[in-house]
């Protein structure tokens, strides 16, 4: 088969030599825990200072985030979570840690963020919370989930780990709800070195209860270090992860522009191809792409979607499935009364798929990927090969 251009595409991140010197300085100086330096605050007040956000909380993931937030709220046993039935699994899998049952909600197909309507439904007398994830960098539909939340008084925890730079009416998601989480893992828009994450906040008791359950329930007296308040966790982020992340923010603006750039002509050169559909913000919402990601609607007698993507990458472009397993067909979630209540979610999973839209990608990289996905729907032949 032949292949568009030549050599492999441009991988995400791409660290240099401003990362590497911030994480050297660390090392040499013999600061490498949160509590040797600052390294971890000055992070922590970069990125609050970047998204206008009061309280930033690191930690070492995203999933601890989550986790940590839903402590400090005090969801627990015989409480009820909504989550996004189409998402990673890390963003339900921290309500099973405090002893909770996630309730699957269906997804809206052209966002792939949960659906305000199905939320609305599923609202129980034992319903606490609402996990929104803004997937792929796409904002959730955040003005009727907000009204939601208030309505039924419940806690509005923002998993934007996918997200850095998105927006919501001029407003950084993860600022809006009780909480957002985040995360710097390796190839999000911006990385603290391949693990990190962060709790945000604008509630200062709700950030000091979060900077304590993430170091053992260290709770700081006049008496030192070892005076121990509540049950906590070690979720700290290194010194030198937060001096190579405080780089990387200050990069942030740069990357969200370039992501923005790239979506918007894979919006204008695939918008028109039949055969798939090409992604759409929420109302209100200004994405930051992390995946540019389609659903395929060709018959799946004719092409489905693991055939087309073996094409699509035979042509060199490195183009992946999105969760093809959605949450409520994940084993352990096997017997969540939820699980055969999202159409939508078992729709995006059969069918969605991503390309890469980072910012080390070329107009013409970016070319390459548009007329491997346009050839593949176009020539039969070229994905019945693949078969």
């Amino acid at each position: 088969m032949s292949i568009l251009g030549s050599g492999d595409l441009p991988s995400w991140p791409q660290l240099g030599e401003d990362e590497a010197r911030a994480a050297a300085e660390v090392i040499l100086g013999n600061e490498l825990s949160q509590n040797a330096g600052d390294h971890v605050s000055t992070f922590e007040e970069a990125y609050a200072d970047r998204i206008s956000a009061p309280h930033v909380v690191a930690v070492n993931n995203g999933t601890s985030a989550l986790h940590l937030a839903l402590v400090a709220l005090g969801i627990g046993p015989a409480d009820e979570v909504l989550v996004p039935a189409y998402t990673f699994v890390g963003s339900a899998t921290p309500v099973l840690y405090v002893g909770a049952t996630p309730v699957f909600v269906d997804v809206v197909p052209d966002t792939y963020c949960v659906d305000p309507a199905d939320a609305a439904r599923k609202i129980t007398e034992r319903t606490r919370a609402l996990v929104v994830v803004h997937l792929n960098g796409y904002p959730a539909a955040m003005t009727e989930l907000v009204a939601l939340a208030r309505r039924h008084d419940l806690r509005l925890i923002e998993d934007a780990a996918q997200a850095h730079g998105a927006e919501h009416q001029e407003r950084h998601v993860g600022t809006i709800g009780d909480v957002g989480c985040f995360s710097f893992w390796q190839d999000k828009t911006i990385t603290t070195g391949g693990e990190g994450g962060a709790v945000v906040t604008s509630d200062p008791r709700l950030a000091g209860t979060l900077r304590s359950l993430r170091d053992h329930g260290l709770q700081k007296t006049g008496t030192g270090l070892y005076h121990h308040a509540r049950v906590g966790f070690n979720y700290r982020l290194t010194s030198a992860q937060a001096a190579i992340g405080t780089v990387q923010v200050g990069k942030l603006t740069e990357f969200v522009a370039a992501r923005r750039r790239n979506a918007a002509l894979l919006d204008r050169a695939l918008g028109a191809v039949p055969g798939i559909r090409t992604p759409s913000p929420s109302p209100g919402g200004k994405p930051a792409p992390w995946k540019y990601t389609c659903r395929l609607t060709t018959d799946p007698a004719d092409l489905d979607v693991v055939t087309f993507l073996s094409a699509v990458r035979d042509l060199g472009v490195p183009a992946q499935r999105r969760y093809p397993v959605p949450l409520t067909r994940q084993p352990i979630f096997a017997g969540n009364p939820t699980r055969n209540t999202c159409p939508r979610a078992d729709l995006c999973a059969a069918t969605a798929f991503s390309l890469p839209v980072h910012p080390a990608l070329t107009a013409e990289d970016l070319e390459r990927c548009v007329a491997a996905v346009t050839q593949v729907l176009t020539s039969p032949e070229v994905a019945m090969s693949c078969r």
